[in-house]
Order: C-alpha cells, then structure tokens, then sequence
C-alpha cells in the first residue's frame, strides 16, 4: 500500500477556502454577466484578491498541499504540492497516483517561473517545457478566467513561502496527454434561466461556479468524450474512499450530486440552504448531516472561507439553471452500498 504525502477533500475526479473580498468586488463575472465599474486596485488589495481566489474559489489547497491525518493542512508545506494525491491502484506502488505541483516560491517551485509561464499552466494546461498538464488540473475551465483574477492569483503565488519540494511524477493511468485538453467553451456553461428573477446574482454566480470554483467541473457527468455539458451539474461522477485515501470511517464511494432545481436534486434548496452547505457543510436533505467527502464545504474546508456575497451569488445560479432528472446515491448514510442506477 503505497503511503500518501497528505490528501485534500477537494473533488474533483475531481474536486473546488481567509481574506474575504470586499463586497465592491464580488462581481467577478463571464462575458455574459454585468459588468462593473474597473478601478485600478494597490498591490496588497491584487494579492488579497488572489489569495481568496486560490483558497476558496478555486480550492487549490485541497489538492496541492498535504494534510495531518486526512484532515487539517500542514501549513508548513502550505501548496507545496503532493506527491499521491488521489491513488487509482491502491495495492500497486508502481502504478495510480496522481501527483500535484509545487506551487510555492521555491526553486522546485514557481520561483523560476515567469508570470505568463504560470498562467499558461493553470490557464492552458502547458508546462514550461511545452508538455501538457493532465486534464484533472481543470485548467480548462480555468482558460475562462477574467485576466485580473488570473494576475491576481500569480501575485499571490509569489508571495506564498517557498518550500523544497520536488514533485514526484505521476504514474498510470495519469499520463499526460500529448496535448493539452481544449479550453471549456464559455457558450456551454448554462445561462441562468431568463425568467429567473435574480438574473444578475446568478450570472455572477455563473462565473464563480464555471470558470473558477470547480463546481461545474465536479458536478457534470462524463462520457468517453470528457464532459457532457448538456446535462451540466446534473452530478453522479463517483468516487472512491481508497483512491482518494480517507480513512475507512468514511463510506466506500460517494457520488457528486445533482445540483440543478429539480425534485431529484435541489428543487426544495433556498438560497440560504445552498449557503448553509457552502459554507457550514450542512446538508439539509440529511437533517443537518455534514456533506460528504471530497466535497470542501463547511468550516474546515476551502468553500467554508466564501464570502456571504460569492456564496449568495452561487446558490442563485445553481437555483436559475435548467432542471435535469437524475437520482445519485448521494446521501452519507447510506454507507456506500448503492451503486449509480
């Protein structure tokens, strides 16, 4: 069994954590969502900025820095990267694990790397060398980013301290592809409904949810073609306890939720409940059960660290999409003997 550097209980396979945003720069958006009045902000506002993106939004310690015990980070390799972060063969040590980058200002980090050299890695999945980055990196919905938040977040990056970590490769089936997967197209991440009457939260929300947060890339279901964005967020991606390595208190498999307004999913969410999962962990279809597993919501986990405004904006968009029937075996308590119908 091979021994696990520290794993995140971010999904996403996958996945998306606390300096809040001030609330006059919450409306981050995609080019469909209103836009507000750009003013040129000081350097430590640009790094704050990029700091609650990659904590929270996107959730990028979840899966770059290691843990104590499957739970709280060991902030002294703080995104220093992880050597087995998700293993596919848990009896094989030649083969399964997934590694994740250093992303601290080190040497064996991003130290060397030129502001453009990182953001073609998160934004276009290419290494400086020119190869591709595997596509569990959602580098490709993170090639829709506004490129203010993506300067802000290579700001922050500069100023994490550097830690001597050099990333182990990753071994099958975790080969990189010969070229980087394409960019998410923006046209395919849903519009809110029309009618939807707080249209503008929600296409705030849509950006947050698509193009930085992972939520869409979790929550969309596969097929041998990569994602199937016309049933987007209808859930069912499974995972597993071992590959993932939590402990055996934790149930078999999980499956990503269906999170479109349909009876199937979350028809019966307000905006309050979908915060309250956010940021408390709480799920209200399980009388305050904590959401399950690699999902990083409630306190300790990155979506704890959203602001009330981001989480609002969220909850509307997921309320404003298009419903879609599909019944996961989801809930905690079932102790993972369900498999997906």
């Amino acid at each position: 069994m091979k021994q696990r550097d520290g794993l995140g209980h971010w999904a996403a396979l996958v996945t998306v954590l606390a300096c809040s945003a001030p609330a006059t720069e919450r409306g981050v958006v995609s080019v469909s969502a209103p836009q507000r009045a750009e003013v040129r902000a000081p350097a430590r506002e640009i790094i704050e900025r990029g700091r609650y993106l990659v904590e929270h939004v996107a959730a990028c310690p979840d899966c770059h820095s290691p843990r104590r015990d499957h739970d709280d980070f060991e902030r002294e390799r703080w995104l220093s990267g992880v050597d087995c972060f998700v293993d596919a063969v848990p009896d094989d040590p030649n083969l399964g694990c997934l590694a994740t980058g250093n992303l601290t200002n080190h040497e064996t980090g991003l130290k060397n790397r030129t502001d453009q050299q990182i953001k073609d890695m998160f934004q276009r999945g290419v290494r400086p060398d020119g190869k591709a980055l595997h596509p569990f990196m959602p580098y490709a919905y993170f090639a829709n980013m506004r490129d203010s938040d993506a300067d802000a977040i290579v700001a922050y990056l500069r100023t994490v301290e550097g830690v001597d970590h050099t990333a182990a490769k990753s071994q099958p089936p975790f080969v990189a592809p010969p070229q980087p997967a394409p960019r998410v197209d923006d046209a395919v991440i849903p519009l809110p409904r029309a009618d939807y009457p707080e249209r503008e939260a929600a296409l705030r929300g849509r950006y947050l949810a698509g193009s930085i947060g992972t939520c869409l890339n979790c929550h969309t279901p596969r097929g041998p073609n990569g994602a199937r964005f016309e049933v987007a967020f209808q859930g069912g991606m499974k995972f597993d306890r071992k590959s993932l390595g939590l402990p055996a208190s934790e149930q078999e498999f999980v499956y990503a939720a269906n999170i479109t307004p349909h009876e199937t999913g979350i028809l019966d969410y307000s905006v309050a409940d979908i915060v309250r999962a956010l940021k408390h962990g709480e799920d209200k279809d399980q009388a305050g059960e904590r959401l399950c597993p690699p999902m990083p919501a409630g306190p300790l986990g990155s979506f704890g660290g959203l602001t009330d405004a981001d989480a609002t904006d969220i909850a509307h968009y997921l309320l404003s999409l298009p419903p879609h029937d599909n019944l996961v075996p989801y809930d905690c308590s079932r102790g993972g003997a369900l498999e997906t119908p």
